[in-house]
């Protein structure tokens, strides 16, 4: 199994430098939902910066993540719907 997003925003680590990459822009939209700004601060180091070198993301990744860009929000979030922005396992093989 794969995790969807927590792999997803461990792998955008990698590219931290690239501005533009949809998932570096998906885990700080997921962050800047945070309620104040040190959470936000927190989530940023936690999901961006210390994994730099976990995970490695590929051309399909970046396509769901800037699908998930068109998604996910911090009200998509307060709702618990985790799909919208890829808090999801996927199945085997998908």
């Amino acid at each position: 199994m794969r995790w969807l997003l927590l792999t997803l925003l461990a792998a955008a680590a990698a590219t931290v430098g690239a501005c533009q990459d949809p998932c570096v822009a998906l885990a700080e939209r997921i962050c800047a939902c945070e309620p104040t700004e040190s959470d936000r601060r927190s989530c940023r180091n936690d999901r961006i910066v210390n994994r730099t070198s976990q995970v490695s993301i590929d051309d399909e990744d970046r396509e769901l993540c800037s699908a998930k860009l068109d998604t996910c929000t911090c009200g998509a979030l307060d709702e618990n719907d985790l799909d919208a922005c890829g808090f999801v396992v996927a199945p085997e093989g998908e």
